[in-house]
């Protein structure tokens, strides 16, 4: 554990800790492929029985000296080398190892094993890679021996591409291999440092690169034959350093840092180098340390810390204020200690008014009542309260009145929370539009806030008045019109100042009298409507349906003389009303037909059908009329027949 600790003599002792992974810890869970199940393993998932190994490509093999021997997929036993033997020897360390195989060509099949690494890499910090490898095609008779044996290293668990068939050159800062051939029958340690480019979390082991970049020896170019290595005991290693937090001291005081590594060592301030890992350092002025840990194979990594040697500690108050913000605690959080300055009301409690300040810049004094690290000045920003300026565009009208409000202050706030005085509120920028239904006076409030500790609140009283509209209303006789009585006489029972009448009478026609009347000329269903008018041009209007009956009444004399004397020459209907489907029909005593007509403009002359006239006495009539139906879209039309007797005198 890294630290910065004080000087003892201080009485206070200050430990800083970082997070982070053991410093030099292997990132390979498994290095010398030991952790299985037990089990043999079936081809071609021969690495299912290992806990933290898998095959990323092709059929990596798994040998172990405590599987059965025999197979090149399964068990070890002793054998000379030299002789070509993939499936017997022993590991360079334990019981296990990986087997390899690279395939004769360009396009020869690689086994790659995949482990996932304990902890992503760090892009840009350098790592040292190793591993042990031992060539199997060791036959001279039947020499095969390449070098390019290295580390793949991927985001994801698999490769994304074919890694027998892919371009490795614009990868090249994904992987690292050995330049030297693996040759002989010994086991050889590879060693490489590799700087990630990006936070890999997943290794894969095998042949790397190009095959034409590469330098072997193959027996034959049989695409089945190639090339076999066994690796054991893989290494990726961080090369890291852990350095305490910054800190902030009193002058005169005294601190430990405390450096971790795994590796050598060496920190400078400018002035002093050393390769403690702990000392003690009391510096006059802010410093920064710096660190650096030398690896094994030439990876280094540098960081550095800064002691900050305080005259004072200052500080913004973080939020802007103004004059009408109500008094609030500078600091909550403050330890115990006494606020001096402008503003302040409590010199206890840190509170501060702004009411009391004005508008201004002002900077207030915390001393603590112990540790003068807790000491600082803080500067608090009062600003003038904005000022707000509520216009409307309408402040008095007839309801339904639609006001739009807006502020039209030079500097407008940022939110505004409206209260309209008929029980609706909204929350809308600068300009708002509501809608007054009901008559009444009304007051307006608005809470507009300039930023987050800046809120105006204004009420207008009476800011609208909304007339109360009049209501309109009427009546009619008769109320069950005909086309006999069909003059109708309106009476206004309208409620209001009224000034204006305006009658639609549902036939095209109209009146701006009060208490108008109206002729109805035809039967129908006639939607009335009364508009009125106040002294404030406020209106309101009502509709009623009126119904006019059709409705005939026939005059029909009992005697009549065509003698031609010009008095009661013909035998004549008068009638009220609208007839249709008009017929009248004349007969003699007998029964004969003497007269038909269905023109109701047309009399009986008193001649018989063969235009001679009509001898004196008693003919009987049948007239037959339709009343059409009372409104046009509804209704039956009425067929009647009325019938009797008139005299023919001579």
């Amino acid at each position: 554990m890294s630290s910065i600790t004080k000087n003892p003599f201080c009485f206070l002792f200050l430990f800083l800790l970082s997070g982070g992974q053991a410093y030099s810890q292997n990132l390979i869970a498994d290095p010398g492929i030991e952790i299985w199940d037990g089990t043999t393993g079936t081809s071609p998932h021969t690495l299912g029985s290992l806990q933290h190994w898998y095959e990323a490509n092709g059929t990596p093999d798994y040998h172990n000296t405590d599987i059965m021997s025999g197979s090149n997929l399964t068990g070890l036993q002793p054998c000379p080398t030299g002789e070509g033997n993939t499936w017997c020897g022993y590991p360079h360390e334990g019981k296990g190892v990986l087997g390899c195989w690279k395939g004769n060509g360009p396009d020869g099949t690689r086994e790659w094993a995949g482990t996932r690494l304990l902890s992503p890499m760090v892009p840009g910090d350098c790592y040292e890679i190793s591993f042990w490898i031992q060539n199997k095609k060791d036959n001279p008779a039947a020499l095969y021996e390449t070098n390019q044996w290295g580390m793949f290293f991927s985001k994801t668990q698999y490769p994304s591409f074919n890694p027998s068939l892919a371009n490795f050159t614009p990868m090249a800062d994904r992987w690292v291999a050995c330049s030297q051939v693996i040759s002989g029958s010994e086991w050889q340690k590879v060693t490489f440092t590799y700087t990630p480019s990006q936070a890999f979390e997943y290794a894969f082991i095998g042949f790397m690169g190009n095959v034409a970049n590469s330098t072997f020896t193959a027996a034959n170019d049989d695409y089945l034959l190639g090339f076999y290595v066994w690796i054991d005991e893989v290494v990726i290693q961080h090369v890291d350093v852990r350095v305490p937090e910054a800190a902030t001291i009193c002058p005169g005081d005294s601190v430990l840092l405390s450096f971790e590594s795994d590796y050598p060592i060496t920190w400078t301030d400018g002035v002093r180098t050393d390769t403690s890992a702990s000392v003690w350092v009391k510096p006059e002025t802010t410093t920064t340390y710096y660190v650096e840990a030398q690896g094994e194979l030439g990876c280094t990594k540098r960081d550095s810390v800064t002691i900050t040697v305080r005259d004072r500690n200052y500080t913004d108050y973080p939020e802007l204020v103004c004059t009408a913000t109500a008094p609030f605690l500078l600091d909550p959080d403050a330890p115990q200690g006494y606020w001096s300055g402008e503003g302040i009301v409590d010199a206890v409690t840190g509170l501060f008014d702004p009411t009391v300040t004005g508008s201004g810049a002002f900077s207030v004094d915390f001393i603590s009542a112990g540790d003068c690290r807790e000491n600082f000045t803080m500067f608090v920003e009062v600003a003038e309260t904005p000022g707000v300026h509520i216009v409307a565009d309408v402040d008095r009208g007839c309801p339904p009145l639609t006001v739009q409000f807006s502020d039209e202050a030079a500097n407008p706030g940022a939110t505004y929370a409206w209260s309209f005085g008929d029980g609706a509120a909204a929350d809308n920028p600068k300009t708002v539009g509501h809608t007054f239904a009901d008559g009444g006076v009304y007051d307006l409030d608005v809470a507009v806030t300039h930023f987050p500790r800046c809120t105006t609140e204004l009420t207008i009283p009476e800011a609208v008045q909304v007339y109360e509209p009049p209501t309109a209303g009427f009546e009619y006789t008769p109320e069950r019109p005909d086309l006999l009585e069909n003059n109708v006489r309106f009476e206004n029972t309208s409620e209001g100042s009224i000034v204006q009448y305006r009658w639609d009478f549902g036939d095209l026609t109209g009146s701006s009298l009060g208490d108008p009347a109206h002729e109805y000329l035809t039967p129908g269903d006639f939607q009335v409507t009364l508009q009125v008018t106040d002294v404030h041009q406020c209106t309101d209007s009502i509709t009623r349906s009126l119904t006019v009956r059709n409705k005939v009444k026939l005059y029909l004399p009992n005697a009549f003389s065509p003698n031609d004397d010009g008095i009661n020459d013909k035998f004549e209907i008068g009638y009220a009303g609208l007839l249709y489907d008009y017929r009248m029909t004349v007969f003699n005593r007998w029964g004969g037909l003497v007269f038909q007509s269905t023109d109701p403009a047309e009399g009986w002359n008193g001649k018989s059908l063969n235009g001679q006239p009509a001898g004196t006495g008693v003919y009987s009539y049948v007239i037959e009329y339709t009343l059409a139906p009372e409104t046009p879209s509804g209704g039956k039309a009425v067929s009647d027949v009325v019938s009797g007797d008139v005299m023919i005198m001579r």
